[in-house]
């Protein structure tokens, strides 16, 4: 499908920043930051909506952003690296982002001051359902 072409897209152009070790994607296997990513996983759910105008107007993409949280898991930085194609779903991101609350402190052993995160946020519409899916 298109919107899953497009984030294999995203990750091949970020994957040399994610293989440098300073940067994680959401899905990644790493067993030192799972729980951490899980707990951000969550706090994004709970804010994270797909806009009712985007919604009527079947706007679908993809909009990867890279975050960075400081060591109390509080967001101190967004960058959005790529438009999804609508500022609508955009917006929608940074808001969400905005809302998220601290997702508590960095796994033990990981000694940097910030950690950096690229995440997926993917609007679809499939069989007349609006999804939200995050990667």
């Amino acid at each position: 499908d298109k919107l899953a072409k497009m984030e294999d897209i995203y990750r091949k152009k970020y994957g040399p920043e994610v293989e440098e070790g300073e940067t994680k994607f959401l899905n990644s296997d790493d067993i030192q930051f799972g729980s951490f990513l899980r707990r951000f996983e969550t706090a994004v759910y709970g804010v994270w909506r797909y806009p009712a105008e985007a919604a009527r107007m079947g706007i679908e993409g993809v909009t990867p952003v890279k975050i960075v949280f400081n060591r109390q898991g509080e967001i101190t930085r967004v960058d959005l690296l790529e438009s999804s194609g609508s500022k609508i779903l955009d917006n929608e991101v940074i808001r969400t982002l905005r809302q998220v609350a601290p997702v508590g402190s960095f796994p033990r052993g990981y000694n940097k001051e910030t950690f950096n995160l690229i995440a997926f946020f993917y609007y679809g519409i499939s069989r007349g359902v609006m999804r939200g899916t995050l990667r």
